[in-house]
């Protein structure tokens, strides 16, 4: 048997569970909804989903676009170590996510450099082009996301998403 909110007794097998009422869990609710915070949490979460699914059609893996969107940044050439930093990610899932992009043509591992126990991966003419068509379905992407917005909106959105990107680039490089 379904028991509404407020019901304080719920039949159960176990220990009595004391189930809030209705006013309880509508004003928390309205708290939750003024905090700016979980706002923002829920968006991001609504963009990643997005991404996962909208990219999954296309056959592209969001860590591996992550990946080498990061590595054309840096001048198309980086450490894995540098890589992991720039993807707040552990040496290890990195070191994974190269292997994989090194097996597809996008990058090679370069082990020639003076010191032997440093690996550089430099973007290959494949990756160049994976990054240009990734770029290409990102602006479509972008589009139909934020065509709700008028310029002037859109241009505010970016410069605040770069400014809290930013601010937790900074708050992540801490912890």
């Amino acid at each position: 048997m379904r028991r509404k909110a407020g019901d304080n007794m719920p039949r159960t097998n176990g220990p009595i569970i004391n189930i809030p009422g209705t006013a309880e869990v509508n004003q928390l609710s309205e708290e939750i909804k003024e905090v700016n915070f979980w706002q923002c949490v829920t968006f991001a979460d609504t963009i990643k989903r997005y991404c996962e699914i909208t990219m999954k059609k296309d056959n592209v893996s969001p860590l591996h676009a992550i990946a080498m969107f990061h590595l054309v940044s840096a001048g198309g050439d980086a450490t894995p170590t540098h890589l992991a930093e720039l993807m707040f990610r552990s040496k290890h899932s990195v070191t994974k996510i190269v292997d994989t992009l090194e097996k597809l043509g996008l990058i090679v591992r370069d082990f020639s450099s003076k010191d032997r126990r440093v690996t550089h991966i430099m973007v290959t003419p494949a990756g160049l082009e994976y990054v240009r068509n990734n770029q290409c379905q990102a602006s479509r992407r972008a589009r139909v996301v934020m065509d709700c917005l008028s310029d002037p909106e859109q241009k505010d959105l970016t410069g605040l998403t770069r400014k809290l990107s930013d601010r937790m680039t900074d708050i992540l490089e801490k912890l």
